[in-house]
């Protein structure tokens, strides 16, 4: 192998190694550690409360709120949406009440398989456009699906 190769090499890795070993240091002032049950691994969440906002229907568009609340600004952190049971299309797929804009994201036309799902997680998350406004996950209608399922997470503070 390439000295130069070598080294490059050597410093990614330990530049990695030196960014995980400090990352906690770095957040533990702005997060809130919960601790799993039995000595699990924990899951590092910001100050504030967790909000979910999930909703499912078939052939219509299908809308995830994430609920806004008086004084206190919303933040998506991730969504998943999924479809069963037809050939036709859920996309494009609509974030909005996000900070600067809506998001938009694209997917297949149609689908062999009958199943479509995406997945998208935020770190850092992604406040809402202004205090007490809710941010919305929204599919397309899709005219021939058995089931559209719109899941998001994130938290208000």
């Amino acid at each position: 192998m390439n000295s130069n190769l070598k080294f490059l090499r050597t410093l990614g890795l330990g530049l990695l190694l030196a960014a995980t070993v400090a990352s906690p240091a770095i957040w533990q002032s702005s997060q809130v550690k919960a601790q799993a049950p039995a000595g699990g691994p924990y899951q590092v969440w910001p100050a504030g409360t967790v909000i979910t906002g999930n909703a499912t229907g078939t052939t219509g568009a299908v809308v995830g709120t994430l609920a806004g609340v008086t004084g206190k600004t919303t933040n998506l952190c991730g969504f998943n949406v999924s479809a069963a049971g037809g050939t036709a299309t859920i996309f494009p797929i609509t974030v909005a009440g996000t900070l600067t804009s809506s998001q938009v994201y694209q997917g297949p036309v149609n689908i062999a398989t009958g199943i479509m799902a995406v997945t998208q997680t935020f770190w850092p998350c992604i406040p809402a456009s202004a205090v007490n406004t809710a941010i919305t996950i929204t599919t397309t209608a899709n005219g021939t699906a058995t089931a559209v399922d719109v899941n998001s997470w994130g938290y208000q503070l």
